[in-house]
């Protein structure tokens, strides 16, 4: 196999980027798979503090989503918990128990009973919801039209945002929000046995044994263009191929298609042209989610009755991670918490007060039971979402470039989050495989490039 020729790079080794890779490899084709940072994963890696595993802040997996039934397709079954329904929230400066179940339903004060049954009613209408038909216009505006309650309208908000991870409901798009729910009420979460890199590591692995996938990281790439724009720097003209990818450490590789796992702002970067391209309209329409997230190895809780809380008037969740999963080994447990920014700059000093004072309500004395802590004053959720503001729906294909393609949580369709990595990566190794393989047949190879 000539050394600088594949049949697809994948730029980008997180989530979307392996999930590109492993089906790109078992369709036959030589994979090239480059990490800049030095480690895989993204934000999909987790991080080892005295011997708890740390995800990149609370993470679940949506047992009814995308995500675990592509990892499912490739042979993968993530190992980890289903937490209990059950749990709290916070409201005007109270702890009150979360109308998970029929029974908490009936039971919760946090309602009228007007409320109750208006919520019991949204809720048993979301979780039958036709997905060929999801609600249009925004969250905000969705709600409002069907949620006549202003309490229980709270507590749908509630969901959306611990569901979505967002808390922007004059701009999020109702139908993949309330999609999103309908994920929750009919699957659950799995949190995962020792973090979200098992993940990663189970696709590498599942990539490498095809034979077909070389994954490099610390390999930053420079530039991707077509391939003629760089023959004439090469002292030695690699087979022919479509697209050549320069990395900073000076080599050049050729190859029929390439799909870029990487944020939108990381591909107009490094595609030659971007400016003329869909690529520039996807950059333009990002809006980022972000949140502040503290991640706590303790001893224990001191109240073990308030294992998971959502902020019902103030834009926080509350997670005790080990009580569904397997993190750790010496008996310690991973705590999460999270401060969602919406539409407010982030500001790391006052968001860190934040989450303590609403901790010292929920676990008064955790400072003395904390032994290790991480704190992400800045952390991107998303690069991007399906909201009003979106001119065009990104991916899979970059339509003035064929064989070039794009993969991430912010090209989802109607999937949101990890959700929308997995989905979207399906999309764009199908959509290259189809003409990456159109390419050769009609002689791409050999120098006779096909009309596009």
């Amino acid at each position: 196999m000539d050394r600088n020729k594949r049949d697809i790079v994948v730029v980008g080794g997180g989530l979307g980027g392996w999930i590109a890779a492993v089906y790109a490899a078992r369709a036959g084709k030589r994979v090239l798979l480059a990490e800049k940072a030095n480690a895989f994963g993204g934000r999909a890696g987790t991080v080892v503090r005295d011997g708890v595993a740390l995800n990149l802040g609370a993470h679940a997996v949506y047992r009814d989503g995308e995500l675990p039934a592509i990892l499912k397709e490739l042979g993968i079954v993530p190992a980890g918990g289903v937490p209990a329904s059950a749990g709290h929230g916070v409201w005007n400066g109270g702890i009150h128990t979360l109308p998970g179940s029929p029974m908490s339903l009936l039971a919760t004060r946090m309602l009228s009973w007007r409320g109750k049954v208006e919520l019991g009613r949204i809720m048993a209408k979301v979780k039958k919801l036709d997905e060929n038909r999801l609600p249009a216009g925004t969250l905000r505006e969705w709600a409002e039209r069907n949620i006549r309650e202003p309490q229980a309208r709270h507590l749908i908000y509630t969901l959306c945002r611990t569901a979505s991870y967002a808390h922007r409901p004059d701009i999020q798009l109702a139908g993949p929000v309330v999609r999103q729910i309908k994920h929750v009420l009919n699957g659950g979460v799995l949190y995962v046995d020792g973090g979200w890199q098992t993940m990663i590591d189970s696709l590498r692995k599942t990539a490498e044994a095809t034979g077909r996938v070389e994954a490099v990281s610390g390999k930053a790439v420079l530039k991707v263009s077509k391939a003629e724009r760089l023959y004439e720097d090469l002292a030695d003209s690699p087979e022919n191929g479509r697209f050549a990818v320069r990395f900073a450490d000076g080599e050049t590789v050729v190859a029929d298609g390439v799909i870029l796992a990487v944020p939108p702002a990381e591909c107009c970067r490094i595609f030659e042209g971007a400016d003329r391209t869909v690529l520039e309209i996807w950059r333009k329409q990002a809006r980022p989610v972000t949140s502040a997230c503290l991640d706590l190895v303790m001893r224990k809780l001191p109240r073990p009755d308030i294992q998971f809380v959502m902020g019902v008037d103030s834009p926080f969740l509350f997670t005790n991670l080990s009580r569904a999963s397997k993190l750790s080994d010496n008996g310690l447990i991973a705590v999460s918490m999270l401060k969602y920014h919406g539409a407010a700059q982030p500001d790391a000093e006052r968001d860190r007060a934040d989450i303590e004072r609403t901790l010292d309500l929920l676990q008064p004395g955790w400072r003395q039971e904390v032994v290790g802590r991480q704190y992400l004053p800045n952390m991107i959720v998303v690069h991007d979402h399906p909201h009003a503001m979106r001119t065009s729906i990104p991916g899979p294909a970059v339509s003035e470039m064929p064989g070039l393609y794009v993969a991430g949580d912010w090209a989802g369709h109607r999937e949101l989050l990890a959700d929308a990595a997995a989905a979207s990566a399906k999309r764009a190794a199908e959509a290259c495989l189809r003409e990456v393989s159109q390419y050769t047949a009609g002689g791409g190879r050999n120098g006779s490039r096909p009309a596009v």
